[in-house]
């Protein structure tokens, strides 16, 4: 099977890149397992291009190696070059003569591992080379960190050099349909809860297989792929994982502040912070505020953090709690996993909804263009403890209008009474939003796996989608 589904817009940027003519350097960063690689090599053919996988080798050895791999693509025989530039100059005059030659080398990374005057070495060969020669040059890399910093950042040699950067997010719920053409929205949304928008992960999956049939065979069962991806991917970017490991599974059992992590995971709240500004670097974690917050005011108080990676949640929520069981009875846990996921997917239901609801204004389809969209949350004053909060799924707003839309999203299925009493308890939740409080025009909506007499609610003015809109 393909490894490559959709990235129009992805392809389009570097297609408009490839079209300017003077040379380009183009850097593509992103986590690992998200699709880098396959979107150059789609992007890459019937073009006049080399691809190279970089090694942590000495800085001499690297350009061997690199002409080793590449000579043989552009047809040409392997000269005894160990010097970047020069490597980087053979290589693209031999490639230039069937028009405007790509240049791809994957995980940069690993060349700076392997010797840290890589960067140096690629500054110095563009500069003396590659930028007057009509060429594109692409540098990939998966350490989310280490492009930023010795790739992208004003430190780095290449610093300022770059002509465009991307960074390759996960796919959207709406693409887990090209995986999966014959399943249900329902089956979707539960897939897309597990592995999220990873097309690696995805690819994992067998199309003829139920959810739990995926789930029992290809996550939960030892020695498969998915099994142990959580543990490679944070030893991969991280020296010693384990405070790592208690971190991300607190938060995904709903520990959400940073003294309630502390508290679940037994290291110091002030040791915390450094952890955590790690996991948002490597985009595992996310950091949220309350969307109508104005900026700067009690958005540290407000803040709370979540998972942000579905397979991440997922993982550390049902694999890494019962490893020791699954060894021995895999089946008590899938029916433990069949027991809560409805609940689990509450959160995932939400981020689904949100896109949804994105697509929607990209569309202009609401009754208005929101500027922001998110969740919020905040305090009710003059109220009890533990009684003195509010919370609402999604609010999506537009500042300069000062029109605002409120939803609930729930994953059930909804009676038309059940729905009209969600939406009069969101209108009263909404009263304790402070945004804009005496001019704004609000709106309200709900959302849901299924609504029975939808058109009913829209009827009133209200906005209402489940599943079935989704198609």
């Amino acid at each position: 099977m393909s490894l490559f589904f959709n990235r129009v817009d992805e392809l389009s940027i570097l297609e408009e890149e490839y079209g300017n003519k003077s040379s380009s350097l183009f850097v593509i960063y992103g986590r690992r397992r998200v699709g880098k690689t396959e979107l150059v090599l789609k992007f890459i053919k019937n073009k006049p291009a080399v691809y190279h996988l970089s090694q942590k080798f000495s800085i001499e050895k690297q350009a061997e190696d690199f002409l080793e791999k590449t000579c043989p693509q552009a047809g040409v025989y392997v000269p005894k070059i160990n010097q970047w530039d020069q490597a980087l100059k053979f290589i693209t005059e031999n490639l230039g003569a069937r028009g405007k030659p790509v240049v791809v080398i994957d995980e940069v990374p690993y060349l700076i591992e392997g010797d840290v005057a890589a960067t140096s070495a690629l500054q110095s060969a563009w500069d003396l080379y590659l930028k007057d020669s009509n060429v594109m040059l692409i540098l990939l890399g998966s350490s989310i960190g280490m492009m930023e910093t010795e790739v992208l950042g004003y430190k780095s040699p290449l610093y300022g050099r770059r002509t465009g950067q991307l960074k390759l997010e996960p796919l959207k719920f709406r693409d887990t349909s090209f995986f999966f053409p014959d399943k249900n929205m329902d089956e979707l949304v539960k897939i897309y809860g597990c592995v999220g928008g990873i097309p690696a992960y995805l690819l994992k999956f067998d199309r003829d297989w139920t959810f739990i049939e995926n789930l029992d065979q290809r996550v939960l069962k030892r020695a498969t792929f998915l099994y142990d991806e959580a543990i490679f991917l944070l030893k991969e970017e991280l020296r010693e994982p384990t405070n790592y490991e208690l971190i991300l599974e607190a938060i995904s059992k709903g520990k959400s502040k940073m003294s309630l992590i502390a508290d679940e995971t037994g290291i110091p709240v002030h040791n915390i912070p450094k952890y955590l500004r790690v996991l948002i670097h490597l985009g595992f974690i996310a950091k949220e505020y309350p969307v109508c917050l104005k900026k700067n005011k009690g958005i540290r108080s407000a803040s709370i953090y979540k998972v942000s990676d579905n397979f991440f949640s997922f993982w550390y929520r049902y694999v890494f709690t019962a490893r020791s069981e699954l060894e021995t009875n895999r089946k008590a846990v899938i029916k433990k996993i069949e027991k809560s996921y409805d609940a689990y997917l509450g959160h995932v239901f939400e981020n689904v909804c949100k896109q949804f609801l994105q697509d929607c204004n990209l569309r202009q389809t609401l009754p208005f263009s929101f500027e922001k969209i998110g969740r919020q949350w905040g305090k009710i004053d003059r109220r009890p403890r533990g009684e003195n909060t509010y919370e609402i799924d999604l609010a999506a707003l537009n500042d300069e209008m000062k029109h605002i839309l409120f939803v609930e999203c729930k994953w059930q299925d909804l009676k038309l009474k059940d729905a009209k009493n969600i939406l009069a308890l969101l209108k009263e939740k909404s009263g304790y939003v402070q945004w804009n409080n005496d001019e704004r025009i609000e709106y309200f909506g709900i959302m849901a796996r299924k609504i029975n007499k939808k058109e009913t609610l829209r009827s009133m003015g209200f906005i209402a989608f489940d599943l079935d809109d989704f198609n």
